[in-house]
């Protein structure tokens, strides 16, 4: 008693010690230092993000429709390249292995950046004769390039998903830095030195080169060993054979998760005839997307810890979702009303056109940090075709109604749509959510 009553006079005296104490023991906790860590780098992402296509907007300001297409080039490499990686075994059971965890990236990288190239070979040969934006990547060179890019774009992704199944994420946000800040220095380089059809293009993916091989020769040079070492002889580890049962399900799931962020602007930009409206459209939903990310690193480290001790996934659950919307709805409140004004700053077009979507995209990602959470538990569990199914409703009704209910003309169209589903969605499965936090892992969703 005389304990607790000296306790609450020191914390009410130094209200600072207190957070930094409370700091101090999130970041001693795995599930919070590395979404801590996941956040940070989804912040740092946006920030740098906003910048780089302030800088561009402004480069190019004589005209949008540069920019409009430059982005509608980038989202296609980054759907091939995305689409086709791996990251949902890394994360899932990475946590798990100990002397196989070198193999099982490896196999990753092989397989992804495999599909990539075979992914891209069939968007040259089918997407540029049908759709204006991308009619320059008909030339044989030019589609060498696609894949080329494509297939970094997937190795990116993955070095990513290694450190975070290694609970090693507080790298992600040092290489995104150091990403984010190469690619703005080449967008000034390169705009005034090469075509500006080629610039924006070529300054974010040639630092997406260059730093493969330094990052990977980090990973299996010295992460992938000290993660063997430690993990040595601790609890059962995944076979091949749960790998591959995984593999089906988990692999719609990430196609479906990561088609929302990158096939959805590929629709709308075949729907548009104007570039400059295409230019509004782009900085909107990438803007906006960089806050969906934000509501999946929580999922993403709750896997990771849940996977690494099925016994915590509860209360895991649980400490996750009051950090999320801790997070999360300030960070909303304040795009809202923010936006308009930050997006002026780029031209009338940009506000006016843009900052409706980008206020609804903002809003619909309270509902998405619902379904990511649900969809974390369901990856501890391996409920692979659970989560097919909640990401594929999200996508294919996002996928169904922009074409039906867009009329080329009204952007904010498209996020009163993804807000909807996203919406409906969370509603279904948030009795499931609720469960997850009271039972235990083995039990059912």
């Amino acid at each position: 008693m005389k304990t607790a009553e000296r306790a609450r006079p020191r914390a009410g005296r130094n209200p600072v010690q207190a957070v930094i104490s409370g700091v101090r023991g999130d970041m001693a906790n795995p599930l919070f230092r590395n979404a801590y860590a996941l956040v940070a780098n989804g912040a740092f992402t946006g920030l740098l993000g906003l910048a780089y296509w302030t800088l561009g907007a402004l480069l190019y300001d004589h005209d949008p429709g540069v920019v409009g297409r430059n982005w509608a080039v980038i989202q296609a490499i980054m759907f091939v390249g995305g689409v086709t990686m791996l990251n949902f075994l890394l994360i899932r059971f990475l946590p798990q292995t100990a002397r196989a965890a070198g193999r099982l990236v490896l196999a990753c990288y092989g397989i992804g950046a495999s599909a990539a190239a075979l992914l891209a070979v069939g968007f040259w040969l089918v997407v540029p004769s049908r759709a204006p934006v991308y009619g320059h990547l008909g030339a044989v060179s030019a589609g060498l390039w696609f894949a080329l890019l494509a297939v970094a774009w997937n190795l990116f992704n993955q070095q990513e998903a290694v450190f975070t199944g290694l609970r090693r994420a507080t790298w992600v946000p040092v290489v995104n830095l150091a990403f984010g800040a190469a690619k703005m220095a080449l967008l000034v380089v390169l705009a005034a030195t090469l075509h500006p059809g080629d610039g924006i293009v070529l300054s974010w993916f040639i630092p997406v080169l260059v730093a493969l091989v330094p990052v990977n020769a980090f990973i299996f040079g010295r992460l992938i060993p000290r993660h063997r070492v430690e993990n040595a002889g601790r609890g059962e580890r995944p076979t091949r054979r749960d790998i591959v049962r995984y593999f089906g399900g988990g692999w719609l799931g990430g196609v479906f998760q990561y088609a929302a962020i990158s096939l959805i602007p590929i629709v709308v930009t075949a729907h548009l005839h104007d570039d400059a409206v295409n230019a509004y459209f782009q900085m909107a939903w990438a803007l906006g997307m960089m806050l969906e990310l934000l509501a999946i690193t929580l999922s993403l480290s709750l896997t990771v810890e849940g996977a690494f001790d099925p016994s915590v996934l509860a209360a895991a659950t649980r400490a996750a979702l009051r950090r999320t919307f801790i997070l999360m709805t300030p960070t909303v409140v304040l795009v809202v009303a923010v936006c308009p004004a930050a997006l002026e700053l780029l031209g009338h077009g940009y506000a006016a056109e843009g900052a409706p979507l980008l206020q609804l995209l903002a809003v619909a990602i309270l509902p998405k940090a619902l379904i990511e959470m649900y969809v974390g538990v369901l990856r501890v569990r391996s409920r692979t075709r659970v989560i097919a199914a909640v990401q594929g409703a999200r996508f294919l009704g996002v996928l169904a109604l922009v074409p039906l209910l867009f009329d080329g003309r009204h952007l904010a169209t498209i996020g009163w749509v993804v807000l909807g589903v996203n919406t409906v969605v969370a509603a279904a499965i948030a009795p499931s959510l609720r469960r997850a936090c009271t039972v235990p892992a083995r039990g059912g969703a």
